[in-house]
């Protein structure tokens, strides 16, 4: 087993790679012993050839390819399952992370003062709208899951083996992995890291309406991953009684005389009730299900 396995995610970055693992090299000489996986996610230029170019120059330069670009949490994990590293640092493959800074963050976990070290781009050179949508971002993160980190979106962390083999990412879920490692009980901490402007390609991430839904399961599986009949029965409870209440006043409206049939509360109401015990009934079925699997464990 090697001290130091470092993943890097790329797609659509040839030059970029060309340019960074000669930094990589001379940043991680003096490690006992490391290992660099760069995984292609699916990219449509000339990036396998130049892994394929670095593997055969280079031995500690390995290759994953994916045949269709997954996104970044598939890439992840597709490193994270080939890592062999007792600590395990990612970087994006843009030359924005500076590989200087992995002796660093390796060193807390060396000495067993943490878990999961996350780099801080306190001054990120990126452009202006990139990092109001981040500031944004991050202070709703922190809001959805009480947390405190100033910055979820740096690719530079590093880790314990332990962690990311506990690691379950899918989606956009590469986001919040201070946060998910922290609801799992691992100690997490933040180190403020150099960042650079992008000197070649296109940046691959940006402000997404999806984020919205992100934050949405983000709180899911962090507040309520073991009560999740608390999240939807609350709101089930919440619709049932606007929808109870509209129709007892419809009631009495009707024991006043006037018709109600024509009126659209009525469906509202009736649909506000069905919403409702929806919303209640799929908590319980999700807590049966963990319940069923707490036993099987």
């Amino acid at each position: 087993m090697v001290e130091l396995t470092c993943i890097i995610p790329a797609y659509n970055e040839a030059e970029s790679l060309l340019h960074l693992w000669p930094r990589l090299a001379d940043a991680l000489h003096r490690t006992a012993s490391w290992e660099a996986m760069i995984i292609d996610d699916g990219s449509t230029d000339g990036t396998w050839p130049v892994i394929e170019r670095l593997s055969l120059a280079d031995k500690r330069c390995q290759g994953i390819r994916l045949k269709t670009n997954q996104g970044k949490s598939a890439a992840l994990m597709a490193g994270f399952q080939a890592a062999t590293g007792t600590i395990v640092v990612t970087m994006d493959a843009d030359l924005q992370d500076e590989p200087q800074e992995i002796p660093k963050l390796i060193e807390p976990i060396r000495r067993g003062e943490a878990d999961v070290v996350g780099g801080w781009k306190q001054d990120r050179q990126d452009p202006a709208v990139k990092r109001i949508s981040s500031k944004i971002f991050n202070s709703l993160a922190n809001r959805v899951a009480q947390t405190g980190f100033h910055d979820l979106n740096c690719g530079l962390k590093a880790y314990r083996l332990e962690v990311v083999k506990d690691l379950d990412l899918y989606g956009d879920l590469y986001r919040f992995i201070p946060v998910l490692a922290s609801a799992q009980g691992w100690r997490v901490m933040e180190l403020p890291v150099q960042h650079h402007a992008r000197e070649y390609g296109q940046s691959k991430y940006g402000l997404r309406l999806g984020g919205i839904f992100d934050l949405v399961t983000l709180g899911l599986i962090t507040k309520y991953r073991w009560r999740p009949l608390h999240f939807f029965g609350s709101w089930g409870a919440l619709f049932f009684l606007f929808g109870l209440a509209s129709l007892v006043y419809l009631t009495v409206v009707h024991f006043q005389g006037h018709p109600i049939n024509d009126r659209p509360l009525l469906l509202f109401g009736i649909l506000m009730i069905i919403t409702g015990l929806q919303l209640f009934f799929t908590g319980l079925l999700a807590d049966l299900i963990l319940h069923h699997q707490s036993r099987r464990k």
